[in-house]
């Protein structure tokens, strides 16, 4: 049942991404990241996507060996959530799934990667448009009660991400938030 709720929950975001693109020119903005979450039972699953731009460095396919290596330190990060998020230690919870995750250019659809397939690139942009990346994690919560809220630490891995723009779906309704470096705690 949980699944359940957490794929509705994921497929309404993905509906409300899809109405940003066609109503807006700036649905794919640098310094500005999108980040999606539910709350559910003892899950919490977590959605982050920014532009490549601000988690890479460049928005193109990685060519030079340096690229290939800043590339490779970017999925390195993305695969380390606890130092992307917090929440409070006593809700216990433990990441127990995690996808990467590579858009194409705009209007293309997005693709999943296991943890395994994080370093094969060739790939995860195109040679030309706009990229994003991004991850999805799940985490299940020893004391679900306790989960009051999480704080965005990525701002300081990922310096040029200026704000996040924040929606959640918790057992209490939904939220909505925009989180920047200064103000990058959301409690509920």
């Amino acid at each position: 049942m949980k699944a359940v709720t957490l794929l509705l929950a994921a497929a309404t975001f993905a509906v409300q991404a899809n109405h940003e693109h066609g109503e807006s020119h700036g649905a794919h903005e640098h310094g500005h990241g999108h980040l999606n979450f539910v709350v559910d039972g003892d899950q919490l699953m977590i959605e982050l996507q920014a532009p490549a731009a601000d988690l890479v460095g460049f928005e193109h396919a990685a060519r030079s060996d340096e690229e290939k290596v800043q590339y490779a330190k970017a999925v390195a990060r993305l695969q380390q959530p606890d130092a992307l998020f917090r929440f409070d230690p006593a809700a216990g919870c433990k990441l127990t799934q995690q996808e990467l995750q590579a858009a194409k250019e705009e209007h293309d659809h997005d693709h999943y990667h296991d943890k395994a397939d994080a370093d094969q690139d060739e790939h995860h942009h195109d040679e030309a448009g706009h990229a994003d990346l991004g991850a999805m994690y799940t985490y299940t919560c020893a004391a679900p009660a306790k989960l009051s809220g999480l704080e965005a630490s990525l701002f300081s891995v990922y310096p040029s991400l200026e704000k996040l723009s924040v929606q959640g779906i918790l057992p209490a309704g939904q939220t909505a938030a925009e989180l920047t470096p200064s103000a990058n705690k959301l409690s509920w």
